[in-house]
């Protein structure tokens, strides 16, 4: 089936083998949540590098005749661990990794969430193409071999890495098999225990042990006391669409920034020679504002009245019209986190749409691998600070700034397509992108497909990523305004963003799956 067919019930994801999973519970009569529950669990087997049983998730979930809903599925610091035991221990910021990086994961107990509302097909069912690949082995995926390589010499130090990624002593490459017994185990207890395993169960106290004697401070009780928690999405109007994501602690609402500074400026193309540097400039504004505020909402006010504001949409646009905006990117210190995060988007033939980022956060999170448990824990600490003026200063028991921000974009009332990516701070341009290609009458697939750009930052100065494939032109005018760096098109920091799309005929979908992941048939 080619993608342009017409079809009711879709899933996207970025390995091949997750799709088929998800995609099979479709045909099998399964809900778009049933989907992305079986292929994430596909995915926390095949693409450790970038989402696993100790990661996180924010999913966007809008049933056809309810108010769409945001799953906050991200855990917290653990309860013993503090800005003032990092600095005791001569740490100058929250490390990008190792056992203080880790903060408690929320992806297991949000499928629970998810599945008690909109879950039909039997839970276990939905586990078990992610256990027999886990337990009968697969074969690594080109990205995953591309990032094994770059970081075979850190993951060797860590006994549980070196004992799943590594055979004879060499790490493993793209098509050898990788066989996780533990992990295997760890999912069929999941499954039959749901995820009261992982959250104070059997599992956990194994996960929370094994992470003790790493150096972690985590504790079971931290596990038991984490919560899912549903909150109203953010939504904003751009070009005919109510456009929704997810709001703090995520970014999301940088999107939100992002989108209402184009239309202030009247720009509706990234890729546009005559456009790039005004929107370069509105992407640096919005990350500024991000950084300054971006925090727990549980503890810290996050004054998204005050960023979101029409005067100050306006007053930032009247200085990018001007050439005024500064290159310095103030605010507080970006955590080290390459991008590295999986986006999926799904519906079913009920209507019932679905848009999941789920992360990691760094390539392979913390690098800590509980070997009893098979389960690689996440890096997501390594977003707080150690400033106790930002707003996202480390206290335990406090979510850390996120970057997470799943898509849906919806009109007169009705959900017409989801866009969900990888790429940690340029989540936000990365989705301004493929949906401007998409309004600008773009198949999905020649959407994500596309040459892009980012917006990064370096020593406090904007720093451009560009495609290789990118118009030499656009290249050359973001050169003149910032420093500029060509990239391969696999790079990371760009993203694998995947979109489905409703055509004019209700109920026929088109969809595209980004060629910088493996999600292509």
């Amino acid at each position: 089936m080619t993608r342009s067919e017409s079809m009711t019930a879709r899933i996207v994801t970025p390995d091949r083998r997750a799709t088929r999973a998800g995609q099979a519970v479709l045909d099998a009569g399964g809900t778009a949540v049933d989907a992305v529950i079986a292929a994430s669990a596909v995915l926390c087997v095949v693409y450790p590098q970038n989402v696993t049983l100790g990661g996180d998730t924010w999913t966007l979930v809008a049933p056809p005749d309810g108010d769409p809903i945001a799953i906050n599925g991200t855990g917290r610091a653990p309860g013993a661990l503090s800005a003032q035991l990092l600095v005791d221990e001569g740490f100058t910021g929250v490390p990008g990794n190792g056992p203080h990086s880790i903060s408690v994961p929320g992806l297991v107990a949000a499928w629970g969430d998810l599945y008690r509302t909109w879950g039909r097909t039997p839970f276990a069912d939905l586990i078990t193409p992610g256990r027999d690949l886990a337990r009968d082995g697969s074969p690594v995926a080109p990205a995953l071999a591309r990032d094994l390589q770059n970081l075979a010499d850190v993951l060797i130090n860590d006994p549980g890495c070196a004992g799943v990624f590594f055979a004879d002593g060499k790490v493993l490459g793209e098509g050898d098999p990788m066989v996780l017994p533990a992990l295997a185990d760890t999912l069929s207890q999941i499954a039959t225990e749901g995820p009261a395993a992982l959250y104070g169960g059997a599992v956990g106290r194994r996960f929370v042990d094994g992470l003790r004697r790493a150096g972690s401070v985590i504790s079971i009780d931290d596990l038991a006391g984490h919560r899912t928690d549903r909150v109203s999405p953010l939504a904003i109007s751009y070009a005919g669409l109510d456009v929704l994501t997810t709001p703090p602690s995520s970014q999301g609402f940088t999107l939100l920034k992002i989108l209402a500074l184009m239309a202030e400026l009247g720009l509706d193309d990234p890729a546009g020679s005559d456009q790039a540097v005004m929107i370069m400039n509105a992407v640096a504004l919005a990350a500024q504002d991000r950084d300054a505020i971006s925090g727990d909402p549980e503890f810290v006010e996050v004054a998204l009245d005050q960023v979101l504001a029409a005067d100050r949409i306006g007053t930032q646009a009247a200085a990018i019209r001007a050439g005024a905006v500064p290159a310095d990117l103030a605010g507080g210190p970006w955590p080290p986190l390459g991008g590295d995060t999986i986006g999926m988007v799904a519906v079913d033939a009920e209507g019932l749409w679905v848009s999941s980022v789920q992360s990691v956060a760094g390539t392979f999170g913390s690098r800590v691998l509980e070997p009893s448990t098979g389960i690689l824990a996440h890096n997501r600490g390594s977003g707080f600070s150690l400033d106790p003026a930002r707003p996202g200063y480390l206290v335990g028991g406090r979510r850390p700034p996120h970057t997470l921000m799943p898509s849906l974009m919806r009109r007169d009332g009705r959900t017409v397509g989801a866009i969900a990516t990888m790429g940690g701070h340029n989540q936000p341009f990365i989705v301004t992108q493929v949906l401007s290609r998409i309004l600008a009458g773009d198949h999905p697939q020649q959407a994500v497909g596309a040459p892009r750009w980012v917006v990064q930052r370096a020593s406090g100065d904007k720093l451009v990523l560009a495609d290789e494939r990118l118009d030499r032109a656009v290249r050359d005018r973001l050169a003149q305004s910032s420093a500029t760096q060509t990239v391969l098109m696999n790079d990371n920091r760009l993203g694998h963003a995947h979109a489905i799309w409703t055509t004019a005929e209700p109920g026929e979908l088109v969809w595209g799956t980004d060629p910088r992941a493996d999600g292509g048939e």
